[in-house]
């Protein structure tokens, strides 16, 4: 039985699929891109995280309308940011409606990464979600933390809820309630892996259900549905290039770290003529590691403002990588990321596992002249906000050269 991911950005498409490649390769596509039959798995980039609601939902029903065949004999998973940025219930409305299923259980905890839901309130690190630095955020939805004062405006059908205690009463108690369920959504309470582990067995028992949560969800279903592996081994050696647009407090610190720890990088500003990238090239070629990262404006910038960056990012990174052969490019941010992707050519990717939670490892996929063809470089995706300070550091520590 076929599963596909519906993701809303690039980087949630990667580390939602990447857990499901212990038991074979995993492809991602970027709409109108979309799976064929031989692929197993499949994540689906709908690229719809910035769209307003009634647009995110038409890029939604348009894309599960290409895929009608596979969602409709196959498992679907819609994957949603666990910080619930986005349009999350228009998505998961249209995505309901899309495959005809009866209900949809959300829950975007990440334990892992500390986002926890606890009496309907997201927290992260223990924080009230809209208290925390991603309340800043353009794409929050609301000022609240309260997921259905979050979903209940973008949705025309009732919202119910699952608390802990019926998630930790037993599998069989948790499958009564859900199946008894009578409101199309519901949102269930997650604060540990073990309360996501409950909620992907009892999603797995009950046809007619549509999961919608984040990578570590996706985790969890994973290992329920036998795909799950060990960490995915990172490419020897330390020519790391790292291009990092995410202006989350935690790329920054990530950023900070590496420069502290002596790493050669290159910030890049909003306007002006962009820097020479040409001593970020030379680490690369040493065999070092070396990144461009986006320099934080003085204000929050708009959407347009950040998908500009973006473009200037991946130009920097364009012109480096045609100078090197790094063993790993990293990218944070799914803007970013994709970004990357494009001003490279690269048509997809194969994703091949896990390095850790929030991270994805995959193989680009370029477009040749007779087709799809590997491109030999492997890409490390993550999630702006995911990752304490010294996560590259830690990684390049732990990698031979």
């Amino acid at each position: 039985m076929p599963l596909t991911i519906l993701a809303d950005d690039l980087t949630g498409a990667c580390d939602t699929g990447a857990p499901f490649a212990g038991r074979g390769r995993v492809g991602l596509f970027v709409e109108p891109a979309a799976p064929g039959a031989d692929w197993d798995v499949a994540a689906v980039d709908t690229e719809s995280r910035a769209l307003p609601p009634a647009e995110a939902a038409d890029r939604v029903r348009l894309a599960a309308g290409r895929m009608g065949p596979r969602l409709r004999h196959g498992r679907v998973f819609k994957k949603i940011d666990s910080t619930m940025r986005g349009a999350v219930g228009a998505e998961v409305e249209a995505l309901l409606s899309a495959t005809a299923a009866r209900t949809a259980l959300v829950c975007p905890a990440f334990p892992a990464e500390g986002r926890t839901v606890v009496g309907g309130i997201l927290r992260v690190h223990g924080l009230p979600a809209h208290e925390s630095p991603v309340g800043r955020d353009p794409d929050y939805p609301a000022p609240t933390s309260d997921l259905l004062e979050i979903l209940e405006p973008q949705l025309r059908r009732p919202v119910g809820r699952v608390p802990l205690q019926t998630v930790r009463r037993g599998d069989e108690e948790l499958r009564r309630a859900l199946a008894l369920a009578t409101p199309p959504i519901v949102v269930a309470d997650a604060e540990t892996d073990a309360d996501l582990d409950a909620l992907a067995r009892a999603v797995i028992a009950l046809p007619g259900m549509l999961l919608a949560g984040s990578a570590g969800l996706a985790r969890r279903l994973a290992s329920a549905l036998g795909h799950a592996g060990g960490p995915a081994p990172l490419p020897a050696g330390h020519a790391w290039f790292i291009v990092a647009g995410s202006l989350h407090p935690a790329t920054s610190a990530q950023i900070e770290a590496l420069a502290v720890a002596g790493v050669t990088g290159l910030w890049i500003d909003a306007g002006g003529a962009p820097p020479d990238p040409a001593g970020v090239a030379a680490a690369l070629a040493a065999g070092e590691p070396a990144f461009v990262a986006a320099r934080a404006p003085a204000a929050s910038p708009s959407r347009r403002e950040r998908a500009a960056m973006a473009e200037r990012l991946a130009s920097a990174g364009r012109a480096v990588l045609s100078a090197a052969a790094p063993a790993l490019v990293c990218a944070t941010g799914g803007e970013t990321a994709l970004a990357l992707t494009r001003a490279l050519g690269i048509a997809g990717l194969e994703l091949l596992g896990a390095p850790g939670p929030g991270l994805a490892l995959g193989e680009m996929i370029g477009l040749g002249a007779s087709g799809p063809r590997r491109s030999g470089l492997r890409l490390l995706t993550k999630a702006g906000g995911f990752g304490p300070p010294e996560l590259f550091v830690t990684l390049l520590r732990g990698t031979p050269r």
